[in-house]
């Protein structure tokens, strides 16, 4: 890999991992906004996310069976 292909790279990692951080930030602070005007919806939003990391999780699982029982490519 050439030194400027790498470079882009670090860099669209980079400003992945910034998207991330910004929207995480965002979300801590509706949710907070949501706790603070309206606790039953607030409890209703955190069923919602832990049912979502259930998902993930789910969905992780079966993502790394799928890719261990593929043939290794040369």
């Amino acid at each position: 890999m050439s030194k400027s292909a790498g470079q882009t790279s670090v860099n669209t990692l980079s400003g992945v991992v910034d998207l991330l951080v910004e929207h995480r930030i965002r979300l801590d602070a509706w949710e907070h906004v949501l706790k603070e005007t309206n606790p039953l919806v607030h409890e209703h939003y955190l069923g919602t996310i832990e049912n979502l990391r259930s998902q993930k999780a789910e969905v992780n699982r079966v993502l790394a069976q799928t890719l261990k029982s593929q043939p290794a490519k040369s």
